[in-house]
């Protein structure tokens, strides 16, 4: 018997889905199956972002004390940290092709900034 379960902050790319739950970023595939999870921080996060080519994941993380954008491979491997704002509001928004993450922030500390980051 399957057991309900939540999901936030979901982001579709082809046949993959990445969503936050349980504070860390997960994987699964749309046709089904066994989700994965991508961190295990057991921090905050959100926002979770999949590159156009599917292949690197981007997320907004506590890891490190305030919000932060990170990114990794989604097969695997360290997650490198792309932001030093210290904004809680910090986040992904998007991607420009395979190699730039779009990156807001839009709190007191912070201001309002958009940043393209090459990856």
């Amino acid at each position: 018997m399957a057991l309900p379960g939540y999901l936030r902050h979901p982001h579709l790319r082809g046949d993959t889905l990445v969503f936050t739950a349980e504070d860390d970023v997960w994987t699964a595939p749309l046709t089904g199956g066994r989700a994965h999870r991508l961190t295990a921080d057991a921090v905050p996060v959100r926002s979770p972002r999949l590159s156009p080519d599917g292949t690197r994941v981007a997320w907004a993380s506590r890891r490190e004390g305030p919000m932060e954008v990170l990114v990794a491979d989604l097969d695997g491997g360290p997650a490198r940290r792309l932001t030093w704002w210290g904004d809680d509001r910090t986040r992904p928004c998007g991607w420009d092709g395979d190699d730039v993450l779009v990156v807001a922030a839009d709190g007191p500390y912070a201001g309002r900034r958009t940043w393209a980051h090459a990856v």
